[in-house]
């Protein structure tokens, strides 16, 4: 049977818990340091990993990583969540084989396990469950634009919406003269079940199109750190005259915390560890908050 590949770092806690955990449960692992560089250049340059896993640009790697050589896949966000390891996930990979020193990898339990449980483990844009699956339920799209209308960054959560179109509608707003365009907060779409918090600050737009069940409370005021939070990071590139998206793709990391921020500020969520680049999180019990009354 050939080695799974557990990528690890020195001074990663997870790292030792998952190590520990494989030992336990007998399964053949082989360990690699990404504090080495060849290493860490293997995998970052893996389009196997690229593609599921990088979340920046630059990518960046989070271990603990686990690598199934024979299905070229990684697991990374998968393996733990707010309660620690993922026992019963892996549980379902690793099948034990009697008294034998290694275990059974079942290759079809982890394709079949991630094509089922994908939406469970949140997608590249935010890489916490908790945060996509009310962005999900709650948000259309956000994104910033220059007041007329030249989109540069967008997170769009409803496939359906076109980004052309959002585009175009930014613009039209600006219609009212660019003086105006500061005094619009809040726009009611009749009949599609969409309302459009609008925030303009360095000639750009901050917008979220949202659900009319959203709670609204401080969403202008966190609208606008964001805004000026792009402003600060791009700058140089705004005031170039530079609109291509992928040039601010790396606002994600931002705009997810932004968003995680929102929900600790109005009570769904509530902050367990918020000094760790990926905070943790937990839904608080009361729920009286989560939509408006």
């Amino acid at each position: 049977m050939e080695s799974v590949f557990l990528f690890t770092k020195s001074d990663c806690d997870r790292c030792n818990r998952l190590k520990q955990w494989l030992k336990e449960k007998r399964v053949d692992f082989e360990e690699k340091s990404l504090e080495l560089s060849a290493v860490s250049s293997r995998v970052i340059q893996d389009p196997a990993y690229t593609d599921k896993h990088c979340y920046s640009n630059p990518c960046k790697l989070y271990p603990p990583i686990l690598y199934f050589p024979h299905t070229n896949t990684y697991l990374q966000n998968q393996l733990f969540d707010i309660d620690g390891i993922r026992t019963e996930f892996l549980a379902e990979i690793f099948s034990n084989s009697g008294e034998s020193s290694r275990n059974a990898l079942d290759t079809q339990k982890i394709l079949q396990y991630l094509e089922k449980n994908e939406s469970e483990f949140g997608s590249k844009f935010c890489r916490n469950t908790l945060v996509e699956d009310l962005l999900r339920k709650y948000i259309l799209a956000l994104g910033i634009s220059r007041v007329g209308g030249n989109l540069l960054y967008c997170i769009q959560i409803d496939k359906s919406l076109k980004l052309d179109l959002i585009s175009q509608f930014v613009a039209a707003l600006s219609m009212f003269g660019e003086e105006n365009l500061g005094k619009i907060d809040r726009i009611m779409i009749k009949g599609l079940e969409i309302e459009m918090s609008v925030v303009t600050r360095h000639e750009l737009v901050f917008f979220i199109m949202f659900k009319p069940k959203m709670v609204q409370d401080y969403l202008d005021e966190e609208s606008e750190r964001s805004l000026e939070a792009f402003y600060q990071k791009y700058r140089p590139l705004i005031e170039a005259n530079r609109s291509n998206r992928v040039l601010y793709e790396d606002f994600d990391k931002d705009m997810c915390l932004s968003i995680q921020n929102y929900l600790v500020r109005i009570g769904i969520l509530e902050c367990v560890d918020c000094s760790l680049e990926i905070p943790i999180l937990r839904e608080k019990s009361d729920k009286s908050f989560r939509t408006k009354q």
